[in-house]
């Protein structure tokens, strides 16, 4: 499974502050690492913290997630977030994600759905065609890694 994700997230130990009541991680703590481990996705993409020109022009939001919780991660164990593009659009990019534990188990997926905006009117707007044609690129060599061990519930409408 983790070969068909091209992008690794920082491994995270689930601490004693990540874990609810009921022992394992609170739910609140999967979109954590999940978001804090998509950094060079982000980056290859064109988009990242450290470049104010992209913040203050271009950027991208979220409209849509959705994490389905397949095993427990309990307190102290090891996980890695990885990442794919599984489908982009003039404005859209469809992201998958899963959670692996140290025996390579999913533990969590997570899908979900970008929109391209315009920072100065923070309104959507298409991706240039130089984007365009990077985050095509990186889809294409995502696809080459196969299909997925699982089906997706979120769509959009391909390019």
């Amino acid at each position: 499974m983790k070969n068909k994700f091209p992008y690794k997230g920082d491994t995270v130990t689930v601490t004693k502050d990540m874990c609810d009541m009921n022992g394992h991680m609170n739910v609140s703590f999967y979109s954590r690492v999940f978001d804090e481990g998509s950094f060079e996705l982000y980056r290859d993409l064109g988009f990242s913290w450290d470049n104010e020109t992209i913040r203050s022009e271009f950027s991208t939001f979220t409209l849509e997630e959705n994490i389905r919780y397949i095993k427990e991660n309990l307190l102290g164990e090891k996980l890695t977030p990885c990442y794919r593009i599984v489908n982009i659009n003039k404005k859209l990019i469809h992201q998958a994600a899963v959670l692996l534990n140290e025996k390579e188990e999913v533990t969590a997926i997570q899908e979900f759905l970008l929109i391209h905006i315009d920072m100065q009117k923070r309104k959507s707007t298409p991706f240039t065609e130089e984007s365009l044609q990077r985050i095509k690129s990186l889809k294409n060599s995502h696809d080459e890694l196969g299909e997925l061990d699982f089906d997706l519930r979120l769509k959009i409408k391909s390019l």
